[in-house]
């Protein structure tokens, strides 16, 4: 299993990574617009960027995107496939990197979660058409929305629960749709991510490595739905893994059972290694990861 992390790309941050032995992948916030087209500055931004890689003995796990809302009309379902279909050229080029992202966001809590399910099946069923030609896998994060709304909000994620994954999967049945399960939004779900990696082991693409640390205390006195100025980093906040409670030994070890091999990608959003402490952060949690990959 390649280990990497979330980033811009730039010429620095290829460096780091290249040097650092934990890491050999990179997730790509984008992908650069300068990278996306058939001219000829797209294709030689796109060949110096996999020369780059390669000298640092890096490869593109993935491209985070951001995904058509499952809102999406007929009218306008024309252009977001015609970004898909350009953003997935992107990802052949880059030795088939998988398109990853939160959501599909657009949940209408006016209605069921079976009619979400069916509008999410018009707008994603010619996507997984146009991925399947071009044998690239499509990925998305179980980022749950605005915490302050809670899961299934106006506008939020269907990708959420186990439960919700299910129907998706059911409904548009594509083997190139799948996940791109973080731990850290199901952890305060109260959501065994375990479990949930034994049942969609199948439909795990990419593992986005992110902690969630829980204030128990606080919990129990105001709920997780506490609305101070603080908001969410009141009663939790998230945290590189090796710096909270989660098993990640025990997850590596499931997807080494499961014959899961899929990237690993720290998503980076600890603050207490914010600011000048960023890449200590990367650091640290990358060479923590890489221990649990060689003992799995």
């Amino acid at each position: 299993m390649k280990l990497g992390f979330l980033t811009d790309y730039n010429q620095e941050i290829v460096k780091f990574a290249g040097i650092d032995p934990s890491f050999n992948c990179l997730e790509i916030s984008g992908p650069p617009m300068e990278w996306i087209g058939d001219t000829g500055q797209a294709q030689n931004a796109r060949l110096s960027a996999l020369n780059l890689l390669s000298k640092n003995g890096l490869t593109i796990s993935s491209f985070l995107i951001q995904w058509p809302s499952i809102r999406t009309s007929k009218s306008d379902l024309t252009d977001e496939l015609d970004r898909m279909e350009k953003i997935m050229d992107v990802c052949q080029v880059m030795d088939n990197a998988i398109m990853a992202g939160a959501g599909p966001l657009g949940y209408d809590p006016e209605i069921s979660l079976e009619g979400n399910v069916a509008r999410y099946k018009e707008v994603y069923s010619p996507v997984a058409d146009l991925a399947e030609n071009r044998g690239i896998k499509v990925a998305f994060e179980n980022w749950p929305g605005d915490r302050r709304l809670g899961p299934f909000g106006d506008g939020a994620s269907l990708a959420v629960t186990p439960e919700t994954w299910g129907l998706m999967f059911e409904a548009v049945p594509s083997s190139v749709m799948g996940l791109e399960l973080d731990p850290s939004h199901l952890i305060w779900q109260k959501i065994d991510a375990h479990l949930a990696l034994d049942e969609f082991a199948d439909r795990v693409h990419i593992i986005h490595a992110k902690d969630t640390e829980i204030f128990d205390g606080r919990v129990k006195r105001d709920g997780i739905f506490h609305r101070s100025s603080r908001g969410w980093g009141h009663w939790g906040r998230y945290r590189l893994p090796g710096f909270a409670h989660f098993d990640w030994q025990k997850l590596l070890v499931m997807c080494h059972e499961q014959q899961i091999e899929c990237p690993v990608v720290i998503e980076h959003e600890d603050q207490v290694f914010s600011g000048d402490r960023r890449l200590e952060g990367l650091r640290r949690s990358g060479k923590f990861l890489r221990n649990c990959l060689l003992q799995a």
